[in-house]
């Protein structure tokens, strides 16, 4: 039972992997938006308003795509993205470290779940309500749908580190 749950725990973080690559896409192509919007209004003014490549919705890239590069690395870096300061546990034995950092991350997870009930919540009313993006007209429902993908998968992939922490093998156990 316990390998059963392990290999699906592998299969948890491989997917928090790939979805993180995917918010770092997505990140990459909000910087290079900021940058064309910066270098084609810099044109703009430069040349007096003759040449005018400028363009709309590049605030809202780079909003969007900074919450959704966001939620996306998020699961991934649950486990090893911490930074943890051990002054206060640094004596503790390592069983104990281990439920402790299960407990956190846990609360990682349960965070992920409220954050997508709300996401839930918000998707059922923005498409009662027709409500789309300022620039580009997109329905919010889409945007919130993608952010959703993100949050669950921070909520599953918390239970799933809790797990890997709770059962992890330490020098004391062998």
């Amino acid at each position: 039972m316990i390998a059963f749950v392990n290999r699906i725990a592998y299969w948890i973080k491989s997917l928090a992997y790939w979805l993180s690559i995917v918010g770092g896409a997505i990140l990459i192509f909000s910087m290079a938006a900021v940058l064309a919007d910066v270098f084609t209004r810099t044109l703009f003014g430069a040349t007096g308003g003759n040449i005018d490549l400028t363009f709309r919705g590049s605030y809202e890239i780079v909003r969007f795509g900074l919450l959704l590069s966001i939620l996306y690395a998020l699961p991934y870096a649950l486990k090893d993205g911490q930074v943890i300061v051990e002054i206060f546990t640094e004596k503790l034995p390592e069983k104990f470290k281990n439920w402790i950092a299960g407990f956190f991350v846990f609360f990682f997870g349960v965070f992920g779940f409220v954050l997508s009930s709300g996401l839930l919540d918000r998707i059922e009313r923005v498409s009662r309500s027709g409500e789309t993006s300022q620039d580009f007209g997109i329905p919010m429902g889409y945007i919130y749908s993608l952010a959703l993908v993100g949050t669950v998968m921070l909520g599953i992939r918390g239970i799933s580190v809790t797990w890997e922490y709770l059962t992890a093998k330490t020098g004391e156990d062998e």
